[in-house]
Protein backbone atom coordinates (compact mmCIF):
# COMPACT_ATOMS: atom_id res chain seq x y z
CA UNK A 1 0.00 0.00 0.00
CA UNK A 2 1.52 3.34 -1.06
CA UNK A 3 1.38 6.48 1.06
CA UNK A 4 1.63 10.22 0.49
CA UNK A 5 3.12 13.23 2.20
CA UNK A 6 3.48 16.92 1.35
CA UNK A 7 6.91 18.07 0.23
CA UNK A 8 7.44 21.81 -0.25
CA UNK A 9 3.72 22.30 -0.79
CA UNK A 10 3.24 19.46 -3.26
CA UNK A 11 1.86 15.97 -2.69
CA UNK A 12 4.41 13.19 -3.12
CA UNK A 13 3.44 9.55 -3.51
CA UNK A 14 5.74 6.84 -2.13
CA UNK A 15 5.57 3.32 -3.49
CA UNK A 16 8.24 0.66 -3.80
CA UNK A 17 10.68 2.25 -1.34
CA UNK A 18 11.95 0.09 1.52
CA UNK A 19 10.52 1.22 4.89
CA UNK A 20 14.07 1.77 6.15
CA UNK A 21 14.81 4.27 3.38
CA UNK A 22 15.76 7.53 5.05
CA UNK A 23 14.11 10.80 4.14
CA UNK A 24 17.53 12.16 3.14
CA UNK A 25 18.06 9.33 0.65
CA UNK A 26 14.62 9.94 -0.82
CA UNK A 27 15.19 13.69 -1.19
CA UNK A 28 18.61 13.45 -2.81
CA UNK A 29 17.49 10.72 -5.22
CA UNK A 30 14.86 13.15 -6.48
CA UNK A 31 17.21 16.04 -7.04
CA UNK A 32 16.64 17.88 -3.76
CA UNK A 33 20.34 17.91 -2.94
CA UNK A 34 20.35 20.97 -0.70
CA UNK A 35 20.09 18.63 2.29
CA UNK A 36 23.55 17.15 2.77
CA UNK A 37 24.79 13.93 4.33
CA UNK A 38 27.62 14.58 6.74
CA UNK A 39 27.51 12.13 9.63
CA UNK A 40 24.50 9.88 8.88
CA UNK A 41 23.73 9.71 12.59
CA UNK A 42 22.09 13.01 13.53
CA UNK A 43 25.23 14.72 14.80
CA UNK A 44 26.15 17.40 12.26
CA UNK A 45 22.81 18.93 11.18
CA UNK A 46 23.72 19.26 7.49
CA UNK A 47 20.62 17.25 6.57
CA UNK A 48 18.14 19.32 8.62
CA UNK A 49 14.64 19.79 7.24
CA UNK A 50 11.46 21.11 8.86
CA UNK A 51 8.31 19.13 9.56
CA UNK A 52 4.98 20.79 10.33
CA UNK A 53 3.82 19.61 13.74
CA UNK A 54 2.14 20.80 16.92
CA UNK A 55 3.66 22.34 20.01
CA UNK A 56 2.76 21.35 23.56
CA UNK A 57 -0.33 23.57 23.43
CA UNK A 58 -1.53 21.97 20.22
CA UNK A 59 -0.66 24.95 18.04
CA UNK A 60 0.89 24.38 14.59
CA UNK A 61 4.66 24.83 14.49
CA UNK A 62 7.75 23.85 12.55
CA UNK A 63 10.13 21.24 13.94
CA UNK A 64 13.65 20.85 12.60
CA UNK A 65 14.66 17.18 12.27
CA UNK A 66 17.64 15.21 10.99
CA UNK A 67 16.51 13.71 7.69
CA UNK A 68 19.50 11.32 7.68
CA UNK A 69 17.92 9.17 10.42
CA UNK A 70 14.22 9.86 9.74
CA UNK A 71 12.62 6.81 8.15
CA UNK A 72 10.49 7.66 5.14
CA UNK A 73 7.18 6.08 6.33
CA UNK A 74 7.30 8.30 9.42
CA UNK A 75 6.49 11.23 7.13
CA UNK A 76 3.29 9.65 5.79
CA UNK A 77 0.49 12.19 6.12
CA UNK A 78 2.89 14.96 7.17
CA UNK A 79 4.26 18.16 5.64
CA UNK A 80 7.98 18.57 5.00
CA UNK A 81 9.86 21.73 4.06
CA UNK A 82 13.41 21.55 2.66
CA UNK A 83 15.79 24.38 1.90
CA UNK A 84 14.62 24.30 -1.72
CA UNK A 85 11.09 25.09 -0.55
CA UNK A 86 11.95 28.36 1.18
CA UNK A 87 12.20 30.41 -2.01
CA UNK A 88 11.44 29.25 -5.54
CA UNK A 89 13.39 30.53 -8.54
CA UNK A 90 12.69 34.19 -9.13
CA UNK A 91 11.18 34.72 -5.67
CA UNK A 92 12.76 36.74 -2.84
CA UNK A 93 14.87 34.76 -0.40
CA UNK A 94 13.42 33.84 2.96
CA UNK A 95 14.63 36.24 5.70
CA UNK A 96 16.93 33.61 7.21
CA UNK A 97 18.52 33.04 3.81
CA UNK A 98 18.93 36.78 3.22
CA UNK A 99 20.54 37.18 6.63
CA UNK A 100 23.05 34.42 5.86
CA UNK A 101 23.97 36.18 2.60
CA UNK A 102 24.23 39.64 4.10
CA UNK A 103 26.39 38.49 7.02
CA UNK A 104 28.64 36.16 5.01
CA UNK A 105 27.40 33.14 6.94
CA UNK A 106 28.48 30.64 4.29
CA UNK A 107 32.04 29.58 3.49
CA UNK A 108 32.42 26.12 1.87
CA UNK A 109 28.61 25.97 1.96
CA UNK A 110 28.24 22.31 2.96
CA UNK A 111 26.64 23.05 6.32
CA UNK A 112 24.71 26.09 5.12
CA UNK A 113 21.37 24.47 4.15
CA UNK A 114 21.19 22.76 7.54
CA UNK A 115 21.88 25.99 9.40
CA UNK A 116 19.26 27.74 7.29
CA UNK A 117 16.63 25.14 8.17
CA UNK A 118 17.48 25.25 11.89
CA UNK A 119 17.17 29.03 11.73
CA UNK A 120 13.90 28.57 9.86
CA UNK A 121 12.49 26.64 12.83
CA UNK A 122 13.80 29.26 15.26
CA UNK A 123 12.33 32.06 13.17
CA UNK A 124 8.82 30.76 13.87
CA UNK A 125 9.41 29.93 17.54
CA UNK A 126 8.01 32.56 19.86
CA UNK A 127 10.22 31.26 22.67
CA UNK A 128 13.48 31.69 20.73
CA UNK A 129 14.42 35.24 21.63
CA UNK A 130 17.42 35.26 23.98
CA UNK A 131 21.05 34.53 23.21
CA UNK A 132 21.09 31.21 25.09
CA UNK A 133 17.93 30.09 23.30
CA UNK A 134 19.52 30.88 19.97
CA UNK A 135 22.60 28.87 20.96
CA UNK A 136 20.36 25.94 21.82
CA UNK A 137 18.55 26.28 18.49
CA UNK A 138 21.82 26.04 16.55
CA UNK A 139 23.88 23.62 18.66
CA UNK A 140 22.84 20.67 16.46
CA UNK A 141 24.60 22.16 13.43
CA UNK A 142 28.35 21.92 12.93
CA UNK A 143 30.41 24.18 10.65
CA UNK A 144 33.58 22.62 9.24
CA UNK A 145 34.98 26.07 8.37
CA UNK A 146 34.53 27.35 11.95
CA UNK A 147 32.36 30.17 10.62
CA UNK A 148 30.15 30.37 13.67
CA UNK A 149 30.48 34.10 14.32
CA UNK A 150 28.94 35.28 11.00
CA UNK A 151 26.32 32.54 11.24
CA UNK A 152 25.37 33.76 14.69
CA UNK A 153 25.29 37.34 13.43
CA UNK A 154 22.95 36.20 10.66
CA UNK A 155 20.74 34.44 13.21
CA UNK A 156 20.44 37.56 15.36
CA UNK A 157 19.59 39.63 12.30
CA UNK A 158 16.97 37.13 11.19
CA UNK A 159 15.27 37.18 14.59
CA UNK A 160 15.28 40.98 14.59
CA UNK A 161 13.66 40.92 11.16
CA UNK A 162 11.08 38.44 12.46
CA UNK A 163 10.03 40.69 15.31
CA UNK A 164 9.72 43.67 12.98
CA UNK A 165 7.79 41.61 10.43
CA UNK A 166 5.31 40.41 13.04
CA UNK A 167 4.72 43.97 14.23
CA UNK A 168 4.35 45.18 10.65
CA UNK A 169 2.11 42.27 9.63
CA UNK A 170 4.32 41.44 6.64
CA UNK A 171 2.79 38.74 4.42
CA UNK A 172 4.57 35.44 5.08
CA UNK A 173 3.14 32.24 3.56
CA UNK A 174 5.02 30.06 6.05
CA UNK A 175 3.54 31.95 8.99
CA UNK A 176 0.13 31.82 7.32
CA UNK A 177 0.44 28.03 7.15
CA UNK A 178 0.70 27.98 10.92
CA UNK A 179 -2.74 29.55 11.08
CA UNK A 180 -4.35 26.31 9.89
CA UNK A 181 -4.74 23.15 12.00
CA UNK A 182 -2.41 20.18 11.66
CA UNK A 183 -4.04 16.80 11.17
CA UNK A 184 -2.96 13.64 12.96
CA UNK A 185 -0.73 11.51 10.72
CA UNK A 186 -3.27 8.64 10.70
CA UNK A 187 -2.77 4.89 10.62
CA UNK A 188 -0.46 3.25 8.11
CA UNK A 189 0.35 -0.27 6.93
CA UNK A 190 3.12 -0.07 4.35
CA UNK A 191 5.09 -2.99 2.94
CA UNK A 192 7.87 -3.02 0.38
CA UNK A 193 11.17 -4.79 -0.33
CA UNK A 194 10.32 -7.54 2.17
CA UNK A 195 9.90 -5.08 5.05
CA UNK A 196 6.84 -3.68 6.74
CA UNK A 197 6.08 -0.46 8.61
CA UNK A 198 2.88 -0.28 10.68
CA UNK A 199 1.50 2.80 12.44
CA UNK A 200 -1.52 1.70 14.52
CA UNK A 201 -4.07 4.15 15.84
CA UNK A 202 -4.74 2.44 19.16
CA UNK A 203 -3.02 0.44 21.87
CA UNK A 204 -4.95 -2.67 20.88
CA UNK A 205 -3.76 -2.25 17.32
CA UNK A 206 -0.19 -1.78 18.50
CA UNK A 207 -0.21 -4.96 20.59
CA UNK A 208 -1.80 -6.85 17.70
CA UNK A 209 0.96 -5.66 15.36
CA UNK A 210 3.68 -6.66 17.83
CA UNK A 211 2.14 -10.12 18.17
CA UNK A 212 2.29 -10.76 14.42
CA UNK A 213 6.01 -11.33 14.31
CA UNK A 214 8.54 -12.05 17.08
CA UNK A 215 11.06 -9.90 15.17
CA UNK A 216 8.86 -6.79 15.42
CA UNK A 217 10.54 -3.65 16.75
CA UNK A 218 8.89 -0.60 18.27
CA UNK A 219 9.96 2.67 16.73
CA UNK A 220 9.21 6.13 18.11
CA UNK A 221 11.59 8.90 17.02
CA UNK A 222 14.05 6.51 15.30
CA UNK A 223 16.98 8.44 16.76
CA UNK A 224 18.55 5.06 17.64
CA UNK A 225 17.02 2.74 15.04
CA UNK A 226 17.87 5.28 12.35
CA UNK A 227 21.54 5.02 13.34
CA UNK A 228 21.29 1.21 13.30
CA UNK A 229 20.09 1.50 9.71
CA UNK A 230 22.69 3.99 8.49
CA UNK A 231 25.72 2.79 10.46
CA UNK A 232 25.11 -0.92 10.97
CA UNK A 233 23.04 -1.69 7.86
CA UNK A 234 20.50 -3.25 10.21
CA UNK A 235 17.38 -4.86 8.76
CA UNK A 236 13.98 -4.56 10.43
CA UNK A 237 11.37 -6.88 8.87
CA UNK A 238 8.57 -5.24 10.92
CA UNK A 239 8.63 -1.80 12.49
CA UNK A 240 5.67 -0.77 14.65
CA UNK A 241 5.36 2.99 15.16
CA UNK A 242 4.10 4.51 18.41
CA UNK A 243 3.20 7.92 16.96
CA UNK A 244 -0.44 7.17 16.17
CA UNK A 245 -1.42 5.94 19.64
CA UNK A 246 -2.91 8.81 21.70
CA UNK A 247 -2.12 7.23 25.07
CA UNK A 248 1.56 7.08 24.15
CA UNK A 249 1.92 10.72 23.13
CA UNK A 250 -0.28 12.45 25.72
CA UNK A 251 1.09 14.52 28.60
CA UNK A 252 -1.43 15.13 31.39
CA UNK A 253 -1.40 16.48 34.93
CA UNK A 254 -3.34 15.10 37.88
CA UNK A 255 -3.45 16.30 41.47
CA UNK A 256 -0.62 13.94 42.34
CA UNK A 257 1.61 13.68 39.29
CA UNK A 258 2.47 14.42 35.70
CA UNK A 259 1.75 11.44 33.45
CA UNK A 260 4.00 11.46 30.40
CA UNK A 261 3.24 9.22 27.46
CA UNK A 262 6.31 7.16 26.62
CA UNK A 263 6.25 8.39 23.00
CA UNK A 264 5.96 12.09 23.88
CA UNK A 265 8.92 13.94 22.41
CA UNK A 266 11.52 15.56 24.62
CA UNK A 267 10.65 18.94 23.14
CA UNK A 268 6.99 18.49 24.10
CA UNK A 269 8.02 17.51 27.63
CA UNK A 270 10.29 20.52 27.96
CA UNK A 271 7.57 22.87 26.77
CA UNK A 272 4.91 21.38 29.03
CA UNK A 273 6.49 20.76 32.41
CA UNK A 274 10.09 21.93 32.27
CA UNK A 275 9.28 24.99 34.37
CA UNK A 276 8.02 22.81 37.24
CA UNK A 277 11.10 20.59 37.36
CA UNK A 278 14.32 22.64 37.10
CA UNK A 279 16.65 19.62 37.06
CA UNK A 280 14.62 18.01 34.26
CA UNK A 281 14.69 21.24 32.28
CA UNK A 282 18.45 21.56 32.78
CA UNK A 283 18.97 17.99 31.58
CA UNK A 284 16.92 18.57 28.46
CA UNK A 285 18.94 21.66 27.56
CA UNK A 286 22.05 19.49 27.20
CA UNK A 287 20.33 16.40 25.82
CA UNK A 288 21.77 16.00 22.31
CA UNK A 289 20.44 18.87 20.15
CA UNK A 290 17.16 20.45 19.10
CA UNK A 291 16.75 18.23 16.02
CA UNK A 292 17.12 15.11 18.16
CA UNK A 293 14.81 16.32 20.94
CA UNK A 294 12.16 17.10 18.33
CA UNK A 295 12.01 13.36 17.60
CA UNK A 296 13.45 11.49 20.60
CA UNK A 297 11.16 10.21 23.35
CA UNK A 298 11.60 9.73 27.08
CA UNK A 299 10.25 6.18 26.89
CA UNK A 300 12.78 5.29 24.23
CA UNK A 301 15.61 6.78 26.27
CA UNK A 302 14.65 4.56 29.21
CA UNK A 303 13.86 1.39 27.24
CA UNK A 304 17.34 1.29 25.71
CA UNK A 305 18.63 1.01 29.30
CA UNK A 306 21.91 2.72 28.49
CA UNK A 307 23.90 3.37 31.67
CA UNK A 308 24.90 6.77 30.26
CA UNK A 309 21.45 7.91 29.12
CA UNK A 310 20.74 11.42 30.40
CA UNK A 311 17.09 10.85 31.32
CA UNK A 312 17.38 8.14 33.97
CA UNK A 313 19.37 9.97 36.69
CA UNK A 314 16.97 12.92 36.77
CA UNK A 315 13.90 10.69 36.86
CA UNK A 316 15.45 8.50 39.55
CA UNK A 317 16.08 11.58 41.69
CA UNK A 318 12.43 12.57 41.29
CA UNK A 319 11.04 9.13 42.29
CA UNK A 320 9.52 8.45 38.88
CA UNK A 321 7.44 5.37 38.21
CA UNK A 322 6.69 3.56 34.96
CA UNK A 323 3.41 2.10 33.78
CA UNK A 324 4.20 -1.00 31.74
CA UNK A 325 1.51 -2.39 29.45
CA UNK A 326 0.87 -5.44 27.29
CA UNK A 327 -2.16 -7.09 25.74
CA UNK A 328 -2.64 -8.90 29.08
CA UNK A 329 -2.83 -5.75 31.23
CA UNK A 330 -0.84 -3.06 33.01
CA UNK A 331 1.48 -2.82 35.99
CA UNK A 332 3.31 0.03 37.70
CA UNK A 333 6.94 -0.26 38.75
CA UNK A 334 9.36 2.15 40.38
CA UNK A 335 12.02 3.35 37.96
CA UNK A 336 14.68 2.40 40.50
CA UNK A 337 13.62 -1.25 40.03
CA UNK A 338 13.29 -1.09 36.22
CA UNK A 339 16.93 -1.59 35.24
CA UNK A 340 18.05 -5.13 36.02
CA UNK A 341 21.48 -5.39 34.34
CA UNK A 342 23.48 -3.79 31.56
CA UNK A 343 20.96 -2.96 28.82
CA UNK A 344 18.38 -5.15 30.57
CA UNK A 345 15.01 -4.11 32.05
CA UNK A 346 11.84 -5.53 33.59
CA UNK A 347 10.03 -5.39 30.24
CA UNK A 348 8.57 -8.76 29.34
CA UNK A 349 7.71 -10.15 25.89
CA UNK A 350 5.11 -7.96 24.19
CA UNK A 351 5.34 -5.36 26.98
CA UNK A 352 5.97 -1.65 26.45
CA UNK A 353 6.47 1.46 28.55
CA UNK A 354 3.11 3.20 28.46
CA UNK A 355 3.68 6.16 30.78
CA UNK A 356 6.28 7.81 32.95
CA UNK A 357 4.66 9.00 36.18
CA UNK A 358 6.43 11.98 37.74
CA UNK A 359 5.13 12.78 41.24
CA UNK A 360 4.51 16.42 42.07
CA UNK A 361 6.67 17.75 44.90
CA UNK A 362 4.83 17.35 48.20
CA UNK A 363 3.53 20.63 49.50
CA UNK A 364 2.46 19.34 52.90
CA UNK A 365 4.58 20.18 55.94
CA UNK A 366 6.17 23.18 54.29
CA UNK A 367 8.87 21.12 52.57
CA UNK A 368 11.19 22.95 50.17
CA UNK A 369 12.86 21.15 47.31
CA UNK A 370 16.32 21.71 45.91
CA UNK A 371 17.27 19.85 42.74
CA UNK A 372 20.02 19.94 40.15
CA UNK A 373 21.54 18.03 37.25
CA UNK A 374 25.21 17.82 36.32
CA UNK A 375 26.70 16.32 33.18
CA UNK A 376 30.33 15.66 32.34
CA UNK A 377 31.01 15.38 28.61
CA UNK A 378 33.70 16.37 26.13
CA UNK A 379 31.43 19.05 24.66
CA UNK A 380 28.83 21.10 26.46
CA UNK A 381 26.20 20.39 23.80
CA UNK A 382 25.39 17.60 21.38
CA UNK A 383 27.44 15.04 23.29
CA UNK A 384 26.78 11.93 25.32
CA UNK A 385 27.52 11.77 29.03
CA UNK A 386 30.74 10.48 30.50
CA UNK A 387 29.12 10.78 33.92
CA UNK A 388 25.77 12.35 34.82
CA UNK A 389 24.33 13.09 38.25
CA UNK A 390 21.00 14.35 39.54
CA UNK A 391 20.11 15.50 43.04
CA UNK A 392 16.81 16.17 44.74
CA UNK A 393 16.59 17.12 48.42
CA UNK A 394 13.49 18.11 50.43
CA UNK A 395 13.98 20.06 53.64
CA UNK A 396 11.53 21.13 56.33
CA UNK A 397 11.27 24.69 57.74
CA UNK A 398 14.06 23.89 60.23
CA UNK A 399 16.41 22.96 57.42
CA UNK A 400 16.35 19.24 58.20
CA UNK A 401 16.63 16.94 55.18
CA UNK A 402 13.48 14.82 55.06
CA UNK A 403 14.08 13.22 51.67
CA UNK A 404 17.30 12.87 49.68
CA UNK A 405 17.81 11.33 46.25
CA UNK A 406 21.23 11.13 44.60
CA UNK A 407 21.28 9.39 41.24
CA UNK A 408 24.09 8.72 38.78
CA UNK A 409 24.67 7.51 35.26
CA UNK A 410 27.95 6.26 33.81
CA UNK A 411 29.27 4.84 37.06
CA UNK A 412 27.84 1.31 36.91
CA UNK A 413 26.19 -1.15 34.53
CA UNK A 414 22.87 0.59 35.11
CA UNK A 415 21.76 4.04 36.29
CA UNK A 416 21.87 3.88 40.10
CA UNK A 417 20.94 5.72 43.26
CA UNK A 418 23.53 6.29 46.00
CA UNK A 419 21.30 4.90 48.74
CA UNK A 420 23.84 4.93 51.58
CA UNK A 421 24.64 8.56 50.85
CA UNK A 422 20.93 9.36 50.76
CA UNK A 423 20.45 7.73 54.16
CA UNK A 424 23.40 9.67 55.56
CA UNK A 425 21.83 12.95 54.47
CA UNK A 426 18.32 12.36 55.76
CA UNK A 427 17.67 13.63 59.26
CA UNK A 428 20.55 16.10 59.20
CA UNK A 429 20.43 19.83 58.62
CA UNK A 430 22.02 21.60 55.73
CA UNK A 431 24.18 23.48 58.22
CA UNK A 432 25.54 20.13 59.48
CA UNK A 433 26.34 19.06 55.93
CA UNK A 434 28.12 22.22 54.80
CA UNK A 435 31.48 21.44 56.52
CA UNK A 436 31.41 17.97 54.96
CA UNK A 437 30.81 19.39 51.50
CA UNK A 438 33.65 21.92 51.94
CA UNK A 439 36.01 19.17 53.12
CA UNK A 440 35.19 16.94 50.16
CA UNK A 441 35.59 19.87 47.77
CA UNK A 442 39.03 20.70 49.16
CA UNK A 443 40.13 17.09 48.66
CA UNK A 444 39.16 17.26 44.98
CA UNK A 445 41.17 20.48 44.57
CA UNK A 446 44.43 19.08 46.03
Amino acid sequence: MAFEFTLNGRTVRVDGEAPTTTLLEFLRARGLTGSKQGCAEGDCGACTVAVVGRDASGNPTYRGVNSCIALLPMLAGREVVTVEGLAREGEPLHPVQSAMVEHYGSQCGYCTPGFVMSLFEGYYRGDCTESRELSDQLCGNLCRCTGYRPIRDAALAALAHRDAAVEGLVVDPFRERLGSPVSDPGILDYESAGQRFVRPGSLAGLFEALARDPSAHLVAGATEIGVDVTKKSASFPLLVSTEGVPELTAITKTQAAWRIGAAATLTAIEETLGAEFPSLSKMLRVFAARQIRNRATLGGNLATASPIGDGAPVLLSLDAELVLASAAGRRTVALCDFFTAYRRTLLGPGEIILEIVLPLPGKGGGLARRSDFLKVSKRRELDISIVAAAYSIDTDPAGIVRRARLAYGGVAATPVRARRAEAALEGRTLADLLPLVKRQTSLFMV
